[in-house]
């Protein structure tokens, strides 16, 4: 663990508080939209694909007012780069924090993500993300796997933007990734999507598996978003024309500039 000040010492106990705010703000509204907000959207639209983007854009509000508070508050600072893609695709990030698809959101107002099977035995998110059309995760078997790509194919069809972070899993560190799983790559070469890789930089690593809120409470966070050009499957060599190799460019673009990133953190000034 770095040095810390005396200073620094003193704010911990006022960032926690300010953090403990942030996180039960962010469950009320959650539980405000999964339960309420957008279940009337959606029964009044009869469930619509054009009453879901509306339902989304509800939440999407949300996410813009939270982020604010996060900065204004100063526990983070949110910086993007580049521009997200203006047609329906597949977005592929790094996942190294629990931010990381909320901050998305703020581009990205009509998105959704893949998530966890266990998500739904969780009071708060589990309303949220089935009123939002959320795609259920990988259970282990080839059935779930046809799902999903079959899922992906129809929310790309109702013009969202499909959000995957392909680890499964937090990474272990801020410069850091897993290996990434294929699914998403199926969906893309099935539905012929355009694949734009996200990078995600937490300057220092914050809410990563296993930190404490002392962690995040040391002092502000820095998380910056950058949108790397589009992938079309057609601009790989045939060779690589599979969902192996389109996840492997993926990849590989993103850890260049996540490893360029972290490099210039590291230099004075």
């Amino acid at each position: 663990m770095a040095s810390i000040t005396f200073k620094q010492v003193l704010a911990i106990p006022l960032r926690i508080t300010l953090t403990a705010y942030c996180f039960l703000q962010f469950a009320l509204q959650v539980l405000w939209l999964g339960k309420w907000q957008m279940p009337q959207v959606l029964n009044k639209g009869k469930g619509s694909p054009d009453a879901r983007r509306d339902a989304l854009y509800i939440a999407h509000r949300h996410v813009v007012h939270y982020l604010a508070t996060l900065n204004f508050l100063g526990l983070v600072e949110f910086r993007f780069e580049g521009a997200p893609h203006d047609q329906p695709c597949i977005m592929v990030a790094n996942h190294p924090s629990l931010l990381d698809f909320i901050v998305l959101l703020q581009d990205l107002p009509n998105a959704v993500c893949l998530y966890k099977s266990r998500s739904l035995d969780n009071p708060v998110l589990s309303s949220f993300i089935q009123v939002g059309g959320y795609i259920e995760g990988m259970d282990g078997t080839a059935s779930a796997g046809k799902r999903i790509i079959s899922s992906c194919c129809k929310r790309l069809a109702e013009g969202h933007h499909i959000v995957f972070f392909p680890e499964g899993t937090r990474s272990e560190s801020s410069s850091t990734m897993h290996k990434f799983r294929t699914t998403a790559f199926h969906a893309a070469i099935r539905y012929q999507a355009t694949i734009q890789p996200v990078v995600i930089f937490c300057q220092p690593l914050f809410l990563g598996k296993k930190q404490s809120w002392i962690d995040f409470s040391r002092h502000k966070n820095i998380m910056t978003i950058r949108y790397l050009p589009v992938v079309q499957i057609g601009d790989l060599p045939e060779a690589e024309q599979t969902a192996t190799g389109l996840a492997r460019a993926v990849r590989k673009n993103i850890l260049s500039a996540l490893t360029e990133m972290s490099t210039a953190s590291t230099r004075p000034g």
